[in-house]
């Protein structure tokens, strides 16, 4: 099968934490705050908030500044992260805009939390309806773990079956969408 994509995987899984979502959220409504300030808004212990943001920043997603005593924390991409900036403007999006909450954003973010499920969605861009018989072969994932993937993409509106087999769901949100084109164009 080999590691499509770790990147991703690894950065969705991280996201994929209430408090970690609160501390960015926390950031994009207040660039250039301080621990202090981000742990306050996010309503979590300040050791906590420090915690979380030095796991955002080690994915790409936000900066720290040091000025003067304080380290200061903006929703900058890191350059050297292709996902990061495409990331970020979705889950500002998915914030502020579309209003999801915490909850719903987890739950899409934890369809791309495992390598296996980001080479089952490659599959099924490559090849739009396949049997799990056939795409279990062409994945080489067991057919139980295959099954246990294609339940969880489905719960999450990613994939949909057919009586000829799985396919890509044709509205993911516009979170999914970002998550999915950057799974399936190789960014991560």
């Amino acid at each position: 099968m080999g590691n499509l994509h770790p990147t991703l995987w690894r950065t969705c899984r991280t996201l994929a934490n209430p408090r970690r979502l609160a501390c960015l959220k926390a950031v994009f409504a207040n660039p250039g705050s301080p621990v202090e300030a981000i742990a306050e808004i996010a309503h979590i212990p300040h050791d906590q908030a420090s915690l979380c943001l030095r796991a955002l920043q080690a994915r790409g997603l936000i900066c720290a500044e040091r000025q003067s005593r304080w380290v200061r924390y903006s929703p900058v991409p890191d350059n050297s992260v292709p996902s990061a900036a495409p990331i970020l403007t979705a889950l500002q999006r998915a914030f502020f805009h579309d209003k999801l909450t915490a909850t719903a954003i987890t739950e899409t973010l934890t369809a791309f939390t495992h390598p296996r499920r980001l080479t089952i969605l490659s599959h099924l861009r490559l090849n739009a309806m396949q049997p799990a018989d056939q795409l279990s072969r062409l994945t080489q994932i067991s057919p139980p773990a295959l099954w246990r993937h294609l339940r969880k993409l489905k719960r999450r509106s990613l994939v949909s079956q057919t009586d000829d087999g799985w396919q890509l769901s044709a509205t993911p949100s516009p979170l999914a969408q970002t998550l999915l084109t950057i799974t399936l164009c190789g960014q991560a």
